[in-house]
């Protein structure tokens, strides 16, 4: 029993027991004068009510975040200083380095919990073919968005990308079976809508375009831009299969596992395009700015991968793709903290659109799990009933 100090059960036992009555009062002075037990169980309830179910969700949100930390740095890295075009550093040889700089994260990370990774180093047997696939998923997915940026304006690859979880609420419901509710296409719906109005495309609503410094991106032909939208939308496509792929593993890889196979296969698919490719010929980084943002791309881009496969292992693939839109907001929070951009009517109208629909169908789905739930629970008595009742037969 667990008395508080002061109390007439906590008197006696310091009268039975007097060489615990001091360690009894310090522990109750030190935790504040709250039970210690109280505190277990808060912590306890708060941990299965609220970090339990959502805890998929959390390593997304945040994963999201250090992908975002990644984009703005190759950005910066891409534009900074007044270097001509062809001495800047080009974005193979940004994922190459990231990737050098992601494996030697996943060499030490090994092997810290070496003792508590399965088949290292090379993962479960059962699903290397399906590691390496998601591996040449993920490449395909970062190929599309780079090439897509040679020929349509950010906001436009921006949008195309955000097809991903589109694909994936229906691959999911395709390929693992998956349900696919009317209240999750609605939902991603009223999210890509808030895409819509947050990059406003120019093939939708027309006007200006933002044109960058590097590319005459408003002159591209028809040819090319409809090249470079087909390219976009299969790297969209592959992306909803990298989610696929890692929630049909599962827990039969760890999740380091997806990791170092994503940055093995994009590390030689990247070697082999600066080797080859004479227009991406390798730029030593000049000056310990360009060194810090390249250890910043590789460092976020690992803990990126890493919380996001152990995230979509926790959360249904479609849900989990929800997340992703996230990325608009924190692309707005940069905007405006670093180049001072505040986002106008139109974008702030699509950002409370995309965090509203995501929350809703977050929340609509909980209550049809949980009422589903409670019907298995009404039901259950019924069907032991009926048994005993046929066993009465016999």
């Amino acid at each position: 029993m667990n008395s508080k100090p002061g109390s007439v059960n906590a008197d006696v036992e310091n009268l039975k027991h007097p060489e615990i009555s001091l360690q009894t009062e310090f522990n109750y002075v030190a935790s504040g004068g709250v039970d210690s037990t109280s505190k277990d169980t808060l912590f306890n309830r708060l941990k299965d009510q609220y970090w339990e179910p959502n805890a998929g969700i959390f390593l997304l949100i945040v994963s999201y975040f250090f992908n975002s930390v990644m984009q703005v740095s190759t950005k910066v890295l891409e534009t900074f200083g007044d270097k001509p075009d062809e001495d800047r550093i080009k974005p193979l040889q940004i994922l190459l380095i990231r990737m050098v700089i992601t494996s030697i994260g996943i060499i030490v990370y090994v092997y810290m919990n070496r003792r508590t990774i399965p088949y290292v180093p090379f993962g479960n047997p059962q699903v290397r073919q399906w590691l390496i696939l998601r591996g040449i998923f993920g490449f395909i997915g970062v190929f599309g968005m780079y090439f897509s940026l040679m020929y349509l304006t950010i906001s436009d690859a921006v949008l195309i990308s955000f097809m991903a979880p589109s694909f994936t609420l229906f691959l999911a419901w395709f390929v693992l079976g998956e349900p696919f509710s009317k209240l999750e296409g609605v939902g991603s719906i009223l999210s890509l809508t808030g895409v819509l109005f947050i990059v406003r495309p120019s093939f939708i609503f027309g006007g200006s375009i933002e044109n960058e410094k590097s590319h005459d991106l408003s002159i591209a032909t028809g040819r090319t831009r409809f090249i470079a939208t087909t390219i976009a939308l299969f790297g969209a496509a592959s992306l909803s299969g990298v989610y696929i792929v890692i929630r049909f593993i599962g827990a039969k890889a760890h999740a380091i596992m997806n990791v170092s196979y994503f940055s093995v296969v994009t590390g030689i698919v990247s070697l082999l395009g600066v080797l080859f490719i004479p227009s991406m010929k390798f730029q030593v980084p000049e000056g310990s700015t360009e060194w810090i943002l390249f250890c910043t791309i590789g460092v976020c881009g690992f803990i990126h991968q890493l919380l996001l496969t152990m995230g979509i292992q926790k959360v249904r693939a479609g849900k989990g793709s929800l997340m992703s839109y996230t990325q608009v907001i924190y692309a707005i929070f940069w905007d405006v903290t670093l180049w001072g951009r505040w986002p106008n009517a139109w974008s702030i109208f699509g950002m409370f659109l995309i965090i509203g629909s995501t929350i809703w169908v977050i929340r609509l789905k909980e209550q049809e799990v949980s009422r589903q739930s409670t019907v298995l629970i009404e039901e259950e008595p019924l069907e032991s009933l009926e048994l005993q009742n046929k066993g009465n037969l016999v």
